[in-house]
């Protein structure tokens, strides 16, 4: 199994869960160095170079899975947040997830694989003040749920995970930050650990699941976004800019 950004929170705990499961883990992420003391062979490789993505899957042979944990983030009123700093979360989230993807393919249909990708609620509802990141996931979303339906004649699972707001530390690798707020960024609902969502990502994929909802307000997120999408707007706004 492949696990990209191995060497952040949410990554390194998917390694450690998998490879307690027994599972023959490759780490990946941007440098060797990263992933010292995350469990599995370490695999280095920019997601967003195309050739170096595919040049490091041809190396690793055929998957059973594929783990699709990096991502970055972009803090501030879309206004505000520079078009590179758009376009560096873009090519991150989205392009990358889908070059690895595509670099992992023939593997995974040859083995009847699994893919889970790592996504958000912002990934199906909206989030203020972190509108390149909402651009990215609702991407995610789009592609992995069409990709699903065109694999599925090859028994490729694909599990798509969306935490509420997770501990990760990812706030302090935005690729931009809003010079407006200062401190920690407003969350709200249920703040979930890494752990949690690691559970959450291997159980989902196992089970070959479509969507997995790990949390309370990330099932409420869902249900109210779709039945009363105003309203939802409404209180995610309040609750998050306060």
């Amino acid at each position: 199994v492949l696990v990209t950004g191995a060497a952040g929170g949410i990554g390194r705990a998917v390694c450690r869960r998998l490879a307690q499961g027994g599972a023959d883990v490759l780490a990946a992420d941007r440098t060797e160095d990263a992933l010292a003391g995350v469990p599995g062979r370490p695999v280095a490789f920019d997601v967003t170079d195309d050739a170096a993505v595919r040049r490091a899957v041809s190396e690793v042979g055929p998957l059973d899975g594929l783990v699709l944990c990096h991502g970055i983030t972009a803090l501030g009123p879309a206004a505000d947040v520079p078009a590179a700093a758009v376009d560096r979360v873009l090519d991150v989230n989205l392009r990358g997830a889908i070059l690895v993807t595509l670099a992992a393919l023939p593997g995974l249909v040859q083995q009847r694989g699994r893919i889970a990708v790592l996504t958000s609620v912002a990934g199906f509802a909206p989030l203020v003040h972190r509108t390149a990141y909402a651009a990215s996931k609702h991407g995610v979303h789009g592609f992995f749920d069409s990709l699903r339906a065109e694999l599925a004649p090859a028994g490729v699972s694909v599990t798509l995970v969306a935490p509420s707001f997770t501990a990760t530390g990812i706030e302090e690798r935005a690729a931009y930050r809003s010079a407006g707020r200062l401190g920690t960024w407003s969350t709200t609902g249920e703040v979930l650990s890494p752990e949690q969502v690691a559970a959450a990502v291997v159980g989902g994929m196992a089970a070959r699941r479509r969507l997995v909802l790990p949390s309370r307000t990330a099932r409420l997120a869902y249900a109210v976004s779709r039945i009363a999408p105003a309203r939802y707007e409404a209180t995610m706004r309040r609750r998050v800019l306060g």
